[in-house]
């Protein structure tokens, strides 16, 4: 394969952006340019989507380098889509958040009110602790995040770990764990009756207008997604091995656009979609039993800007595919990036800082 710097010097692809946002933020957008292409080039990336929203207003949304490098195909943030990784936590969030509202999820319950068969552990948790990473569920070990599996469904993907046990007590650490946000997912399926991929789409992804983003499910054909791609010695891009998400759909095996990514960040700024309620407990970090803020709610971490603002959101690493997608609370300000390169080699470096600090 071809050095694909070579392939991508002096390439931009980008999509329609108005006229009056243009006039207004001409000068921002040529900034954001030339930062996203410096990045691009200096960080080796195959490709790179980024939406930019302010006020719920399209202000930047370009394609950079390629979604296929042999074929030489473009990104459009609008069709494009990438592995958004554990931003699908973000996404799982707001159907539990669904059923919160509809009294058929309580937070503070037991898991085993909801899948009574999971077998027990030496503590009992809740789904407030699951997704807030607080449960003592392990994630990753070996290399599982290569699993190439087609699972049927979400019980068969708990076959993975459930069977471990319990790394510590809840609420003493932070534990981040992919494989707790299956088990949410399995909360989920049997608090509506309705399998995930399916309560998924009719309550987060219809309710939201993101015709975009749905399962990475086998086999897909006539969708419009990016090629997947890693780093080798020589920081030339190789296609990526291939894996199957099924046995994380919750916490990290969904595709999606930019522009879907920045629409659903947008639908949560105000309460239209969920409750104010619903929302703060969102994005409200927990903390430990010791009193420390653990910096991340039921799904959504907090992080702040080079002017200390904080931003809520969530990253997103997978095989071939990383994603960041946060919004200022402050500044109604939304940046959602999205790259096709490994989780390991991809790295945007301050370009999230900045494209806010150009923007708010």
């Amino acid at each position: 394969m071809r050095n694909f710097i070579q392939l991508l010097s002096g390439l931009i692809f980008f999509v329609f952006i108005g006229c009056s946002t243009s006039d207004q933020y001409s000068k921002e957008i040529t900034k954001a340019d030339q930062l996203i292409s410096n990045v691009l080039n200096a960080n080796h990336l195959p490709g790179i989507s980024v939406t930019i929203l302010k006020d719920g207003n399209m202000v930047y949304s370009k394609g950079f380098g390629y979604a296929d490098i042999e074929k030489k195909t473009k990104i459009i943030p609008s069709k494009t889509r990438f592995r958004i990784g554990s931003f699908s936590k973000t996404l799982t969030t707001s159907a539990l958040m669904k059923l919160v509202e509809e009294n058929k999820i309580n937070l503070d319950s037991s898991i085993y009110f909801y899948v009574p068969d999971y077998p027990k552990k030496r503590w009992d948790f809740t789904p407030r602790q699951i997704a807030g990473h607080l449960s003592g569920m392990r994630h990753y070990k070996g290399d599982e995040m290569m699993i190439n599996k087609n699972f049927l469904n979400v019980e068969d993907a708990l076959s993975i770990f459930k069977t471990d046990s319990l790394l510590h007590e809840p609420d003493t650490k932070f534990s981040y764990s992919t494989h707790a946000w299956t088990l949410l997912s399995a909360v989920i399926e049997n608090a509506s009756g309705e399998p995930f991929l399916d309560y998924m789409q009719a309550n987060v992804f219809d309710l939201l207008d993101m015709n975009n983003t749905h399962a990475e499910e086998k086999d897909l054909m006539g969708v419009e997604k990016v090629s997947y791609y890693y780093l080798d010695s020589t920081k030339t891009a190789n296609l990526a091995p291939e894996v199957n998400n099924s046995w994380k759909w919750a916490g990290g095996g969904f595709i999606s656009t930019t522009e879907d990514v920045a629409k659903f960040l947008w639908g949560h700024s105000n309460y239209d979609y969920l409750t104010e309620n619903s929302l703060t407990e969102m994005i409200t970090p927990q903390k430990t039993k010791d009193g420390k803020s653990t910096n991340y709610g039921l799904g959504w971490g907090t992080r702040y800007d080079n002017n200390n603002n904080p931003l809520v959101g969530h990253t997103g690493g997978s095989v071939g595919g990383t994603t960041y997608a946060f919004r200022a609370p402050n500044s109604s300000a939304i940046v959602v990036m999205t790259t096709n390169l490994y989780l390991s080699s991809a790295s945007f470096g301050d370009l999230a800082n900045d494209l806010f600090e150009l923007f708010e």
